[in-house]
């Protein structure tokens, strides 16, 4: 049986996976750092809890200036207001997709709930272990992945 440690390496693997296939730009991949803070401060980001084996929130934080970069970058045009926002989801929702399935091959179990966009202050607890991936997009800015793991049913 793999260790929570173990398995929250698999997780924080296939985060990693899917922002380099889900984004269509070139990105530099920074070093996974541990998430220890209690509280995050963002312009804008985007969650999504998962459930399943692991139960947690992946946590895409940009602020609006990365994320409509990356939008023009994608698509030709920066996004704004409600399409910004409706993209923001969409990233969210192909990462958290592809990370269930790379954790599916793994032999994990795991299901997203919708996006949520999110702005200022938020409280993050309780978590059993988080991690932090900063993403830097060339001429865009930096997208940071947060992932916490709330509970671990596959230990």
């Amino acid at each position: 049986m793999l260790s929570l440690n173990e398995r929250a390496n698999d997780l924080l693997e296939g985060a990693m996976a899917s922002a380099k296939q889900v984004l269509h730009v070139p990105i530099a991949m920074g070093e996974p750092e541990p998430f220890t803070k209690s509280a995050l401060h963002s312009e804008m980001c985007v969650l999504i809890g998962f459930t399943g084996d692991m139960e947690g929130q992946l946590i895409i934080d940009g602020g609006t200036q990365a994320f409509s970069g990356l939008g023009g970058a994608m698509f030709g045009m920066a996004l704004e207001g409600e399409m910004l926002h409706s993209f923001v989801g969409e990233i969210a929702n192909m990462m958290a997709g592809n990370l269930c399935t790379y954790m599916s091959l793994k032999e994990r179990k795991l299901d997203i709930t919708p996006p949520t966009i999110l702005m200022g202050d938020m409280k993050l607890f309780p978590f059993v272990a988080g991690f932090s991936v900063p993403i830097g997009i060339e001429q865009i800015g930096q997208l940071n992945i947060v992932l916490l793991i709330h509970t671990d049913k596959a230990g």
